[in-house]
């Protein structure tokens, strides 16, 4: 059995999955989700579920992360929560996303063998990728997927359709910096306007000066701050923008993995800093995936030093943890001289420090804390008063 070490939480995720134990631990959640739903709806067409878990107990922790720990993995599983209300296309959808999402990219990605089997189901042309050119008749097609000798073939209306990876592959492998996610409209179904504080669309065309800003702002981080660099780009699938007005970034725990960026000129080093901060959101939820760092409710009754609203106390402990990481970034500029201008680089570090003074005395004077978040807001309090 490994040992999780839960000391220097603070420290950008290492490299490889085989040493990342809370990385790996968010595949095997996954894995207990997808176990729950295939359990409580045996009667539905989820066999392919079925024989994907096998597969998956029996994959090494580089072959699950390949799978598992993909956006639209972690959107697949939310949505089954609206599953019961779906009418049956939409049920029909779901399960046929799933499938291609997740059971063959097993084959794919994994190179897993499949058993021989039959599926049909019945879904929109648009459902369909190798059928997205049939856009006037949308009426529900039965396709019969045919898995025999590790081959799979669709039939659409006694027409055969030959699928490689590649193909399938083209549905997710989108550029880095991007407006095209296919997911995008079912996020925005099941993240409400007054949940997101904004009405979200996807931004249209993404200008030439802004996607060169957010590449110097990665190449400000590599330079200042390796490691972090590399935990973004192994661990964050896509930045994603969306048009004004509304939050300037935000991740969600929904589509782990992403972060979503308004599309909106801002210095390079104000990107830089936003980047940290949501990958560092989704590093902490990872963290918390082991076990446990804070046990209080979620009631919105404490002040934020970040927010002119009232957050529970989660909210102000994943945003010190933020800022703290924020904070080592502007030192680190400071340090290397990245950026010749240290009246900037000192209102930004006197800023953030002042506000994790306030942030972390919340934390120390109300939470339940488990001895993993003890730890780490004491690591949090070593770097603010250093």
């Amino acid at each position: 059995m490994k040992t999780i070490d839960f000391k220097n939480l603070l420290t950008p995720a290492s490299l490889d999955i085989n040493s990342d134990v809370h990385k790996q631990l968010l595949s095997l959640r996954n894995i207990k989700a997808l176990e729950l739903i295939f359990h409580l709806n045996k009667a539905e067409n989820l066999k392919w579920l079925g024989d994907a878990i096998k597969i998956f107990r029996n994959c090494n922790a580089v072959e699950r992360d390949i799978v598992l720990n993909k956006p639209y993995v972690y959107l697949w599983i939310e949505k089954y929560k609206s599953f019961s209300s779906m009418d049956d296309i939409e049920k029909q959808t779901w399960i046929w996303n799933g499938f291609l999402h997740i059971f063959l990219q097993l084959k794919y990605k994994v190179n897993a063998t499949l058993e021989n089997f039959e599926l049909r189901i019945s879904v929109k042309p648009k459902d369909l990728f190798f059928m997205q050119g049939q856009t006037e008749n949308q009426n529900p097609k039965e396709i019969k997927v045919i898995s025999e000798n590790d081959h799979i073939t669709f039939e659409v209306e006694k027409e055969m359709y030959k699928v490689n990876g590649q193909d399938l592959n083209k549905l997710s492998n989108n550029q880095f910096i991007t407006n095209e996610v296919f997911w995008f409209e079912e996020y925005v179904n099941i993240a409400s306007s007054a949940e997101l504080r904004m009405n979200m669309g996807i931004t249209e065309i993404v200008s030439e000066e802004i996607k060169e800003t957010f590449e110097e702002a990665l190449q400000l981080i590599k330079c200042t701050w390796p490691e972090m660099f590399d935990e973004i780009d192994k661990n964050i699938e896509n930045i994603v923008f969306f048009n004004p007005p509304g939050l300037p970034f935000f991740s969600d725990f929904r589509v782990h993995g992403i972060i979503f960026a308004c599309h909106v000129t801002r210095p390079v080093v104000k990107v830089a800093e936003w980047l940290i901060h949501e990958a560092s959101h989704g590093r902490l939820n990872t963290l918390m995936c082991a076990r446990p760092h804070i046990f209080n409710d979620m009631k919105p009754i404490y002040r934020s030093p970040w927010r002119d609203e009232l957050r529970p106390l989660y909210g102000i402990y994943h945003g010190c943890f933020v800022h703290c990481r924020v904070l080592r970034f502007y030192q680190l500029l400071k340090q290397n001289r990245s950026i010749q201008n240290d009246e900037l680089l000192n209102g930004e570090i006197d800023r953030i420090r002042e506000e994790l003074q306030l942030g972390l005395s919340t934390i120390k004077d109300h939470a339940s804390l488990s001895p993993d978040g003890e730890t780490l807001v004491r690591d949090m309090n070593d770097l603010v008063m250093g």
